[in-house]
């Protein structure tokens, strides 16, 4: 069987020696203390992994001690990112096979755009379709892992350049190593939201590839022993369902009656009767607090044991925020996502007596983990996604640092193809991110996909999804064709 270094991507960089001999005895109370600098832990990489994750949430050095075999702890150091607690010099670590079977030698980018069902109305957007970003990167044994992020020209840009990166790199080994020099401290250009998502395409698509390579799911290579299982979901629900194409203006103009608001519960109902979808999540469009409590009311009348959200994606001011809440309270939402913007600001509803807070936005980095336990948001739902968090590495590793700080970690998602979809979907239940709140799926929305209706289909309020090594399906050639709305970019090696 594979080690767990290899399925989690490697080495990261090459440690250093830190002289340092006594183990930390409450390593994570000394990762809560502000005086705090140096963390030294001793055992494996199962063991010292969630410490790690902490660890680097709360700005501390870890440093893993040596319990005999000094090789052994420098590679558990390596594929941290962490120190060796020595004196000691270091051994060197060997080097992926230059010419192993693993190595990517192509990589395709393509842009598609998927048509949805209705048009999406949110404070961000008003489009009937959702533009797409998809990568091929292709193994020297032929095998070929599949990734997915945004599709926006600037995405896609970034994507084809970082590909020129991966060549000749091995997609098991060097996974961990790419993360570090896309981003290695905060002062390095990430390119912000677009280079974070950019990121995780290529990193989704070598996670593919080696569990392809490997004959392994890609829950089980995040170590998830039992088989796959179906995951509940909620659905996005647009703002306003006007019934045709419309602008910003014609929204605003149509929003302006609270009596159409019915329409997003009539919506919600049919989505429900069609797939047995318990839970939604009513996307605001953040026109006025009059609009959005008509909108839940309605769903909630409608839908009386249905699990309810409301995003507004921090559209609101603090006190308006403030002041839906407190309208919708009687409504018992599962909570209330981005309500506002910022780690303060969710301080100040919480003190308020906000008690049901979410966010995929003032929480996407490890150290607003640390931050937000700080500021006392025990309990704050922290939604995240691969394309935020700059791939299934960091999303593992902020799921197991927001446990530790008294977060709650769940899925956040989109409208997306069935590539990320299906990561999603081993990702849910690989890492327990479905056990309080259903993940976020928008698949039943798409007029089209990748992929032949059925690969992937939520029955019952449950994504259920092929079994297979990787991610367990590929974009047919046909349809993704279908869906382009431009050529193919294609990076080889020399």
């Amino acid at each position: 069987m594979t080690d767990p270094i290899t399925l989690a991507g490697g080495h990261a960089a090459a440690p250093r020696a830190i002289g340092a001999r006594d183990i930390t005895r409450d390593p994570l109370a000394a990762c809560l203390d502000p005086a705090t600098t140096l963390v030294v832990a001793e055992g494996g990489f199962d063991a010292l992994r969630d410490l790690a994750a902490l660890a680097r949430a709360c700005g501390v050095a870890l440093a893993v001690r040596p319990a005999g075999d000094l090789m052994e702890a420098v590679r558990v150091a390596a594929a941290l990112d962490a120190h060796v607690a020595t004196d000691r010099p270091l051994p060197g670590l060997p080097a992926p096979p230059p010419d192993g079977p693993a190595r990517v030698v192509e990589v395709a980018v393509h842009r598609i755009a998927l048509p949805l069902r209705h048009l999406y109305v949110s404070s961000m957007y008003v489009t009937p379709r959702q533009d797409r970003t998809l990568v091929a990167l292709r193994l020297a044994d032929g095998t070929t892992g599949w990734g997915e992020t945004n599709g926006s020209p600037d995405c896609a840009a970034l994507v084809a350049g970082m590909a020129r990166s991966w060549i000749g790199r091995d997609a098991l080994h060097d996974r961990a190593a790419q993360r570090r020099r896309f981003a290695r401290i905060g002062f390095d250009n990430r390119h912000g939201r677009n280079g974070l998502a950019a990121h995780a395409a290529l990193d989704l698509a070598a996670w593919d590839a080696g569990g392809r390579h490997l004959g392994l799911p890609l829950a089980a290579m995040l170590g998830q022993a039992a088989p796959l299982r179906p995951v509940p979901v909620a659905c996005p629900l647009p703002a306003a369902v006007p019934g045709r194409a419309m602008d910003r203006a014609g929204i605003t103009a149509h929003m302006a009656d609270t009596a159409l608001a019915g329409r997003v519960a009539e919506l919600a109902a049919e989505i429900a009767e069609a797939h047995g979808i318990a839970a939604f999540k009513y996307k605001s469009a953040a026109t006025g607090l009059a609009w959005d409590v008509a909108a839940l009311s309605a769903l909630r009348a409608r839908l009386p044991a249905a699990r309810l959200r409301c995003d507004p994606n921090a559209a609101y001011s603090t006190e308006e925020a403030h002041r839906l809440i407190e309208a919708t309270a009687p409504l018992a939402l599962e909570f209330h996502e981005d309500p506002t913007d910022g780690i303060e600001a969710f301080a100040r509803l919480h003190a308020a007596g906000a008690q049901r807070l979410a966010t995929n936005m003032c929480v996407i980095a490890p150290e607003h983990l640390a931050a937000a336990h700080r500021a006392g948001l025990a309990g704050l739902v922290v939604l995240a996604d691969i394309f935020y968090w700059g791939g299934i590495g960091p999303l593992r590793d902020a799921a197991a640092a927001a446990r530790l700080l008294g977060l709650v970690p769940a899925l956040h998602s989109f409208y997306e193809s069935a590539v990320a979809t299906a990561a999603n979907l081993h990702l849910a239940q690989a890492l327990g991110l479905d056990a309080a709140h259903p993940m976020d799926c928008g698949t039943t929305s798409l007029a089209e996909d990748v992929v032949a209706p059925g690969t992937l289909e939520v029955r019952g309020g449950l994504l259920r999804g092929p079994t297979g090594p990787g991610l367990g399906l590929a974009p047919d050639p046909a349809r993704l064709a279908a869906l382009a709305i431009a050529p193919p970019v294609m990076i080889r090696g020399p």
